[in-house]
């Protein structure tokens, strides 16, 4: 099945907002991308903005169904949450959409920021829903961990966020860097609680 107009015009934006960023990105070369005329687009969207927000919802969707694949809990929960992390990069360097979703989630648009948090605040929670019920379908919500499952899943919250921003910011070595950190900083903590 062929794509609409509407869904071209999405991904030529999505793959120009992903490496050129949002005010680097016109509407001329999205249509150009496309193969029509800049007055073509209007009959889809009327501006730059409300084609930026058309993204994320798909995009938040995506996300989320990621994180249930890989998340599932079980016996393998410590290699599905290592596999996660070491996700963010591999997916952010194969993917418009990854990077157009990591770039908005620390950097979006200044004039659009409001309405990008909104339902960016709604996908942190349910990311972190998703790894709650990961983590109480494994081991490691027994008692004996000495960790309760709601620590485990917002400190790995705080590992996702600290790792795209690095990425972002810092690139892909002090990512890797700061994934070896702290995944061993986390795993020693999982360990040291079954032993408490």
């Amino acid at each position: 099945m062929s794509k609409t107009t509407t869904e071209k015009l999405q991904d030529a934006a999505l793959a120009r907002f992903a490496v050129q960023g949002f005010d680097a990105t016109t509407m001329n070369e999205i249509a150009a991308d496309v193969g029509i005329k800049k007055p073509s687009v209007y009959a889809h969207f009327r501006n730059k903005d409300e084609l930026f927000l058309s993204l994320i919802p798909k995009i938040v969707d995506d996300e989320l169904n990621h994180a249930r694949q890989v998340l599932q809990g079980g016996d393998e929960i410590k290699q599905q949450l290592r596999a996660y992390l070491e996700g963010i990069q591999e997916r952010f360097e194969q993917s418009h959409q990854v990077r157009f979703w990591i770039r908005t989630l620390f950097a979006p648009p200044v004039h659009l920021y409001d309405v990008v948090m909104e339902p960016m605040h709604v996908f942190m929670e349910d990311l972190e829903s998703i790894i709650h019920q990961a983590l109480e379908l494994s081991a490691l919500a027994k008692s004996e961990t000495g960790l309760r499952v709601d620590t485990l899943a917002m400190t790995y919250m705080a590992l996702i966020d600290s790792l795209q921003s690095e990425l972002l910011f810092g690139g892909a070595h002090k990512y890797q860097r700061r994934l070896a950190s702290v995944w061993m900083v986390f795993e020693t903590a999982l360990r040291a609680g079954r032993s408490a």
